[in-house]
């Protein structure tokens, strides 16, 4: 069996936490539906500006960044972490060929959820979105901002808002089939094995109670999926999915309606796909910082649509 790393066990920053400032935060928020291409978009930023960014060894370790920040303990966590990550066989998400290290951002859902809740910012946790936005420019001296990035939080940008007035917002536009199709793939890919990555995410520590009833539909699926085979189970949730990317859409428009113009900005993915760099350069003005170029970007290689999806209209979906 693998040797689980130390996770924190319980709140290790305690002691630390007077440290952190207490001026106004202007976060940035990366938004958009899943499968939309939102991971690229935060790793091309990630590398392109100066942000503080939630990484994987971040998420994990939430508990003990302050600590290792000042007791010089990253570099050990950091190791352990990618050590564990290889003895689990985990080199990327498994669904799609995004690789998979202690750096490798990641999405503060899964904070907010294992923090109690669930996984979209409320008036109940955002006092742990406020601590993670501090700690992140504590650990991170020279940052100017803080990027961050959550699906679920498409179309709650109001609560968004309400915890941090002055955020800015890069919102991702997807063809709605595109996402319909990565959303089709990554579903099967969930239903082919075990998930170590996802069980990762919901539970650092392996406690399944935490996530029992998602674990138990994930084994009835994953069952289905070996009993009546993939092309019929994908016929069976295709019109499930459906609903949600043409509701989620929705919601993406409406929100960008709502929200004031000099706090909101737009990316269209197949801009982002054909020339990072230049997207890149086009938002400095927007984020108030300058552009540096970095030495490359990650991969990324969108798979064709599904044969499902590619039957569909477009249409369907405006």
């Amino acid at each position: 069996m693998p040797s689980r790393p130390d996770f924190p066990s319980g709140d290790e920053d305690k002691v630390y936490l007077p440290r952190l400032g207490d001026g106004p935060l202007r976060p940035v928020f990366i938004m958009g539906l899943h499968r939309s291409g939102t991971t690229f978009l935060y790793d091309c930023l990630a590398r392109s500006f100066s942000f503080s960014h939630l990484n994987l060894y971040r998420l994990l370790y939430f508990f003990r960044l302050l600590k290792n920040h000042y007791e010089g303990g990253e570099g050990h966590d950091k190791q352990a972490l990618n050590r564990y990550l290889g003895q689990l066989g985990i080199v990327d998400r498994g669904l799609d060929s995004t690789a998979i290290t202690a750096e490798a951002v990641e999405e503060y859902g899964f904070l907010l959820r294992r923090c109690g809740g669930g996984f979209r910012v409320s008036a109940h946790n955002q006092a742990v979105l406020v601590r993670l936005c501090r700690t992140l420019l504590e650990i991170s001296p020279g940052a100017e901002a803080v990027l961050l990035k959550n699906p679920w939080d498409t179309g709650n940008a109001d609560a968004l808002i309400r915890a941090f007035p002055d955020a800015r917002f890069i919102y991702l536009r997807r063809d709605a089939r595109e996402v319909l199709s990565s959303s089709l793939n990554a579903l099967l890919s969930y239903l082919r094995g075990p998930q170590p990555y996802l069980e990762l995410l919901l539970s650092p520590r392996g406690d399944r109670r935490s996530y029992r009833n998602g674990y138990r539909l994930w084994w009835v699926l994953s069952k289905l999926h070996s009993l009546v085979g993939e092309a019929v189970l994908a016929r069976l949730a295709l019109p499930r999915l459906v609903r949600q990317v043409r509701a989620q859409n929705h919601a993406l428009a409406q929100e960008l309606q709502l929200l004031p113009s000099h706090q909101v900005t737009e990316v269209a993915y197949a801009d982002l796909m054909a020339d990072p760099g230049a997207v890149m350069a086009s938002l400095s003005s927007f984020l108030e910082q300058d552009y540096v170029p970095p030495s490359q970007f990650s991969a990324a290689s969108p798979r064709p649509l599904h044969p499902l999806v590619a039957a569909l209209s477009a249409e369907m979906f405006l």
